[in-house]
C-alpha cells in the first residue's frame, strides 16, 4: 500500500509513466492542476527517481517528499507569490495545503523539535518590547509551524501573577557560528527565519550566522497552567511560554556579501567598532564587535535577547492548588519512617523556602506564597508557619502577598509582624515602615489612592526601567498627587513631591537610557513652574536667555545627558 505501478499509467499521455493512484490523488492532482510549472517539475522529479531506483515502482514516501520540494520550488522558479495561507486551505500562491497535512509537512516546523529558537527576526523595536514585558511578567507565545508571536496582552491584572525571570547569570562565553547551505539546515537550524530567507535558499544563497551568549535568565515558574491564563481573553491561541533567554549579540547574512573576516570573525566580533561586513548583515541583534571576555557585564550592546527557551502550556491544575495538597509518605507510618520523613519534610521545606525568597526578589508574588504554602505543608511547626507573625519567614509572606495585588492583606500581616519587633518605637513609626515597605511592593489588584499613588512615586524613583514604565507612574502621581492629602506636617513622603517631581521624572528616563526625553520632561515641567519666576526677576547684561539657564540648570544635575 503506498506504492504506485507502471499499471497504474494514465492513458493518452503516450508515456509509461507512473501516477499517483485513487487514493492519494490529492498530492499529484492539486499540485498539477495549479500550475504547468509545477506539473512538469513533478513529472521529472518522478522520473529521475525511478530511473535510478531501476523501477517504475515509487514509494508514497518519496512522493510525499517530492511534493514538499516541488511546493517550494514552484514558488521560485514558478513565480510563487510566497508561502502565506489563505481561507478555504489554499496558499496564496495557488498551492494546496495538502502537504501540510503529511508526516513530513507537519514536522518540518514542528515546534516540538525547536523548543530552543534563535529571534533573528525579531528588530530593534521588538527586542525591546520584549525586554519590557519579561521585565515584569513571564511572556507568554503563540509558536506553531515557522512562526511565533508574542501574545501582548496575555499578562495577568497584577504583575508577575504568571510569574516572572530571575536576574541574569552572566558567563564569559565564546564565539559560535551556524552555516544554512540548504532548505533543510534552514529548517533545523533557524525556523523563524524560513518565512525571510527561505525563498533566496532555495535559489542557491548560502548563509553565516555568528552569536555570542553573554547570560541567561530563566523564569521563577517550571511550568505555566492554561487553567493559570485561561481567564485572560487576550491569551487566546497561546502555546507556550518564554521559560528562558539567552543575552548576547547575534549577526547573520549572505556568504556572497563576507568579503574578509575580521579577527577570524566574518560579522567583527571582539573588533572593538571595527566591523567592515557589519553593515551588510541581513539580520542583527546587539554589537558583536562589543562582545569579548568578561567585559560584557558592562557593556549593554552585548544583552540583546538572541535566543529562547520555549515550554508547553501545561495542563495541570494551578501550582497554588497543588501546594496545598501534599500528603505524608508511605515510610512515615514507622517510628524511624517517620523521623526520617520528617527530616526529608524539613529539607524540602528549606528549600521551597530559598525558592519563595527568590521569587520575591523577582516580583512573582503568587509563586512565592505557593513555595510559602509547600514550607508550611512539610514543617508545620507553629513557630516556623510563614501565616504566623511571630514567625520571621511571616515577613516575607507579606511581602508577596502584597506583590500577588493583595495590599491590604499584604500590610495587616506586615504590621503584625513588625509589632513584634518595633513596639517600642511607637505606632507611628510602624506605620511608616509598613509603608515605606507597601510602596514597593503593593503591585496590581485593589489599593487605596495612597497606596497608588506611593507605588507611581517609587516606580519614578528607582524601579522603572522604560520610557513606558515612566510614562505611566508620570500619568498616575499626575492624577492622584493633586487628591491625596498629607496626614499631618510630618508625612514628607507627600509633601516633598511637589519639590523633587521634576527631578524624579528626568532621573526616571535617564534610567531608561533616554535623555532626549529626559530633557523634554525636565523643560516642560521647568516651564510651567518656573517660567514666570524667572521673568519677574531682574536680569544683568548679558544673562542667558530662559532655554539656555534651564539646560544649564539640566546638564548640572544629569551629567551623564550633557551635550545629548
Amino acid at each position: 500500500m503506498g506504492r504506485i505501478s507502471s499499471s497504474d499509467a494514465q492513458p493518452g499521455n503516450g508515456k509509461n509513466f507512473p501516477t499517483v493512484s485513487a487514493k492519494f490523488a490529492p498530492y499529484s492532482w492539486r499540485t498539477r492542476r495549479h500550475g504547468a510549472c509545477t506539473g512538469r517539475l513533478l513529472e521529472v522529479t518522478m522520473r529521475k527517481s525511478a530511473r535510478a531506483q531501476g523501477t517504475n515502482r515509487i514509494s508514497l514516501f518519496f512522493i510525499v517528499g517530492a511534493a514538499a520540494a516541488i511546493a517550494a520550488f514552484s514558488q521560485i522558479g514558478c513565480g510563487g507569490a510566497g508561502g502565506n495561507i489563505g481561507p478555504a486551505g489554499i496558499r496564496e500562491s495557488g498551492q494546496s495545503r495538502m502537504m501540510d497535512k503529511t508526516f513530513a509537512g507537519a514536522n518540518v516546523c514542528n515546534p516540538k523539535n525547536h523548543a530552543r529558537p534563535f529571534v533573528i527576526e525579531w528588530d530593534a523595536t521588538d527586542m525591546s518590547s520584549f525586554e519590557a514585558r519579561a521585565s515584569k511578567d513571564v511572556v507568554v507565545v503563540q509558536y506553531e509551524g515557522c512562526e511565533l508571536r508574542v501574545l501582548e496582552g496575555c499578562r495577568p491584572s497584577t504583575p508577575g501573577n504568571f510569574g516572572t525571570y530571575r536576574s541574569p547569570d552572566w558567563t564569559a562565553g565564546s564565539l559560535e557560528s551556524i552555516d544554512v547551505s540548504n532548505q533543510g539546515e534552514l529548517y533545523a537550524k533557524l525556523p523563524l527565519g524560513v518565512a525571510s530567507l527561505g525563498g533566496r535558499v532555495e535559489a542557491g544563497e548560502q548563509f553565516k550566522m555568528e552569536y555570542y551568549v553573554s547570560g541567561t535568565t530563566s523564569a521563577t515558574r517550571e511550568e505555566l497552567t492554561r487553567a493559570e491564563i485561561a481567564n485572560v481573553a487576550a491569551c487566546k491561541g497561546a502555546t507556550h511560554f518564554v521559560y528562558g533567554y539567552n543575552l548576547g549579540a547575534f549577526a547573520l547574512g549572505s556568504k556572497s556579501e563576507i568579503k574578509g573576516e575580521v579577527g577570524g570573525s566574518a560579522w567583527g566580533f571582539g573588533a572593538g567598532g571595527s566591523t567592515r561586513n557589519s553593515a551588510k548583515a541581513d539580520k542583527k541583534g546587539g554589537d558583536l564587535s562589543v562582545c569579548k571576555g568578561e567585559s560584557m557585564r558592562e557593556v549593554s550592546g552585548c544583552k540583546t535577547p538572541v535566543r529562547l527557551t520555549l515550554r508547553e502550556l501545561s495542563d495541570a491544575q494551578d501550582p497554588a492548588a497543588a501546594a496545598r495538597n501534599l500528603v505524608d509518605t508511605p515510610s512515615a507510618k514507622s517510628l524511624a519512617g517517620k523521623l526520617k520523613a520528617d527530616t526529608d519534610k524539613e529539607k524540602a521545606a528549606l528549600v521551597h523556602f530559598t525558592d519563595a525568597n527568590r521569587k520575591m526578589s523577582a516580583r512573582d508574588g503568587k509563586g512565592c506564597l505557593a513555595d510559602l504554602d509547600k514550607h508550611d505543608k512539610l514543617d508545620p511547626r507553629p513557630d516556623g508557619l510563614s501565616s504566623n507573625p511571630k514567625a520571621q519567614i511571616a515577613g516575607i509572606r507579606a511581602q508577596c502577598i502584597m506583590l500577588s495585588g493583595q495590599c491590604d492583606a499584604g500590610k495587616v500581616l506586615m504590621r503584625k509582624v513588625q509589632e513584634m519587633y518595633m513596639s517600642s518605637y511607637g505606632d507611628e513609626v510602624i506605620d511608616r515602615m509598613v509603608e515605606s515597605i507597601a510602596k514597593d511592593k503593593c503591585q496590581g489588584g485593589k489599593r487605596s489612592p495612597r497606596d497608588e499613588l506611593l507605588y507611581a512615586w517609587n516606580q519614578l524613583q528607582v524601579s522603572a526601567q522604560t520610557n513606558a514604565d515612566c510614562a505611566a507612574a508620570d500619568a498616575t502621581v499626575k492624577r492622584l498627587r493633586p487628591v491625596v492629602k498629607p496626614t499631618d506636617e510630618s508625612d514628607t513622603t507627600i509633601t516633598s513631591m511637589e519639590f523633587s517631581y521634576n527631578d524624579m521624572l528626568a532621573t526616571c528616563y535617564i534610567r531608561a537610557k533616554d535623555c532626549p526625553k529626559a530633557w523634554e520632561a525636565f523643560e516642560k515641567i521647568e516651564e510651567a513652574t518656573q517660567r514666570k519666576r524667572f521673568d519677574e526677576q531682574p536680569h544683568f547684561p548679558g544673562q542667558a536667555p530662559y532655554k539656555s539657564y534651564v539646560r544649564t540648570i539640566f546638564e548640572g544635575r544629569f551629567k551623564k545627558c550633557k551635550g545629548r
